[in-house]
This record gives structure tokens, C-alpha cells and sequence, in this order.
């Protein structure tokens, strides 16, 4: 059942109070909120009241904390390269549980994925979620405000969400998203321990959120290939360097799924901008997905790839914009109404 207005502004009201007067002692809560936010868009409403295992929220800090464990060098004269401090004290446990894969020679996400160590590491991250973050997330000004989940846990190993907290995690998960994004950012440019390796000028956005220019060139030739050299959009002869666009687009979505990958012109994918595309692009991206999905998986292996998570998050998507009544991108300046059978492309 859809949550009322009034429990949607109230809400909205906890997670203000949260970032507000909540204590923030390391970046674990931010990461949780973006990990929950995440896992209820994938779920694409399945499940209300949601159970979440504390498994996949393990999964879900590996993604968010992979980058930051390469050291970060912002280039500044006088600074020194360094693995950014998530907390005031030793490092992180998630961040040390991650470099034991580094370490064993995993470059990506993808390939500390099918890592025999993967599930070793996953379990002591679900560990450390489990005793931390999870029992203070929602402490605001010393008191405990269950407006998520109940703690203590009802059943070990899982997350039982609220009814309804699922649904309002959806609705408003760009602006969880955002807002945690925000405080990350700024526990770590404020912790001392990072300040010799940041300096006074930094991207450390894109080095803790962004994925790597390498990496997305790196998706180009095979992509190139299945879209015959073309624009995915406007069909014309793509030049020599094309863009690498997220079908869905990364503010929406801030995650790097194989399947969500196309090709554009660069002056297509600046007009298409944050939007989401019309209906025809995407009959087009199902098709694609369902003509190449195995390929794309099989060869884009420094990614995630789970086609059924990439039509969740798209459903959500799309539903989000039809029931505000927005339009997708055609080409140049032209948009047009979304309408419900984009989601019964995604059924």
C-alpha cells in the first residue's frame, strides 16, 4: 500500500533530522543509507514490508568503498598521495577488508567479484555493518528514532524494513542519494588525516564516486561493434572517440551495470543530459539487452552485470517519471510524454 502524504513528509522530515543532528563519526552511515536506498530500487517493489539480508548490504559497501581503496593524489604541490581515512581513528575495517583484494591482484569490482576471497570478505563486511552502522544509523540527538527498521533486529542476518519505508526509499532515493553523496564528501575533506593528501583543491567526487575515464573507454570497442559504429540514438556514423552514456542516467542511478552502457555522439548525450529517453530508445535498449546481454556480460567483466537489476532499476526509473508526468529525450530539443507501456517493456 503507497504510503500517505503524510507519511512521506514525515519521512522526509527523520532523514532531514538525520543528516541534521545525527552523529556522523565515520562514513559508514552515509554508505548505508546509499546501500539501502540502492537495494530498494533494485527490489523495483516486489516486497513491502522489504527484508534485506545483511549479505547484500555487504555487497553493496564493497561497491561504494572499491575506489577509495587505491590512494587518492589530488596533484596539489605539497601533497602527498594517500588511502583516504573513512574515520577518526585506524582505518576503516571495510576499507582493509577490501585491499586483502587488492592486494591478491584484483584491479576491479568485477574481478574481486569472482574472487575465491569475495565471499570471505562480504561476510566480515556484513560483520562490521551489523555491529556498527546499522545499530546507530538511526540514533538523532542521543535517541534511538526506529522510523526504518526496528533495532534490535528481529531476525539475525537480516534487515526487516518498516511497510512503507521501501516505497518512500524509492520515491526519494536521488535525494538520499545526493544528500549522503554531500556528507561523505565532507567528513572526508574535514577529517585531518586526509588533508595531506587533498590539499585546498580537489575532484575527490569523482575519485570516491566517479568510475574511472579508463575504465569507460575500455567498454567503447565491444559496444561499437554491437551498435555497428553508430550513435545508439540518432544512428548516424559515430566519430573515433564516442561517449560512453548511461542509459539510465548515472544521477538517477550513481552505479556502473554492464547492460546500462551505450554509445552516443557527444552532442547527442549533452542534449540528452540527465533525462531519461523516450520510449523508442528504450524498446531499443530492451532489445539490445535481449539480443547481446550474455556478450556484454561475458566481455564486460569489470562491471556488474545482472540484466534483471538493470530492468528493476529502469522499471523504477520510468515509473518514477510517469507518475510525475515527465517526458523522455528524443533527439536534439525534442522530448515527448512518457507513457505506461515503457513499463510493460520491463515487465
Amino acid at each position: 500500500m503507497k504510503p500517505t502524504a503524510e507519511a512521506q513528509l514525515q519521512f522526509l522530515q527523520h532523514i532531514q533530522r538525520l543528516f541534521e543532528d545525527g552523529s556522523f563519526v565515520a562514513t559508514y552511515k552515509y554508505a548505508l543509507l546509499m546501500a539501502l536506498a540502492e537495494l530498494a530500487v533494485e527490489d523495483s517493489g516486489r516486497s513491502d514490508p522489504l527484508v534485506i539480508p545483511m549479505a547484500a548490504i555487504g555487497e553493496k559497501f564493497a561497491d561504494l568503498y572499491w575506489a577509495q581503496t587505491l590512494p587518492y593524489a589530488s596533484g596539489a604541490p605539497g601533497c602527498s598521495p594517500a588511502i583516504l581515512a573513512q574515520n577518526q581513528g585506524k582505518q576503516a575495517a571495510v576499507i582493509n577488508g577490501l585491499l586483502r583484494l587488492r592486494t591478491a591482484g584484483m584491479q576491479t569490482i568485477g574481478e574481486a567479484r569472482r574472487s575465491s576471497d569475495w565471499p570471505d570478505v562480504v561476510r566480515d563486511i556484513a560483520q562490521t555493518v551489523a555491529g556498527m552502522p546499522i545499530q546507530y544509523l538511526q540514533n538523532v540527538g542521543g535517541t534511538q528514532v526506529p522510523f526504518l527498521y526496528d533495532y534490535p533486529l528481529a531476525e539475525r542476518g537480516k534487515v526487516n524494513l518498516k511497510p512503507g519505508v521501501a516505497f518512500m526509499l524509492r520515491t526519494f532515493a536521488a535525494l538520499i542519494q545526493q544528500l549522503a553523496r554531500a556528507g561523505w564528501l565532507n567528513h572526508v575533506r574535514q577529517n585531518q588525516r586526509n588533508h595531506q593528501a587533498i590539499g585546498r583543491v580537489d575532484d575527490l567526487e569523482q575519485f570516491m564516486f566517479g568510475t574511472p575515464r579508463a575504465a569507460l573507454a575500455g567498454v567503447a570497442p565491444l559496444l561499437n561493434q554491437i551498435q555497428s559504429k553508430k550513435c545508439f540514438y540518432c544512428g548516424e556514423g559515430l566519430p573515433g572517440t564516442p561517449d560512453v552514456d548511461h542509459f539510465i542516467p548515472w544521477i538517477k542511478y550513481p552505479r556502473d551495470l554492464a547492460h546500462n552502457f551505450v554509445l552516443a555522439h557527444a552532442g547527442c548525450n549533452r542534449r540528452k543530459s540527465d533525462m531519461l529517453a523516450a520510449e523508442r530508445h528504450l524498446e531499443r535498449w530492451v532489445m539490445r539487452n535481449a539480443d547481446y546481454g550474455d556478450e556484454i556480460a561475458g566481455e564486460l567483466k569489470g562491471f556488474a552485470a545482472d540484466l534483471t537489476c538493470s530492468h528493476r532499476v529502469a522499471h523504477w526509473a520510468y515509473e518514477q517519471a510517469i507518475t510525475a508526468g515527465g517526458s523522455g529525450w528524443v533527439v536534439g530539443r525534442t522530448t515527448e510524454r512518457l507513457s505506461t507501456s515503457c513499463l510493460a517493456m520491463l515487465a
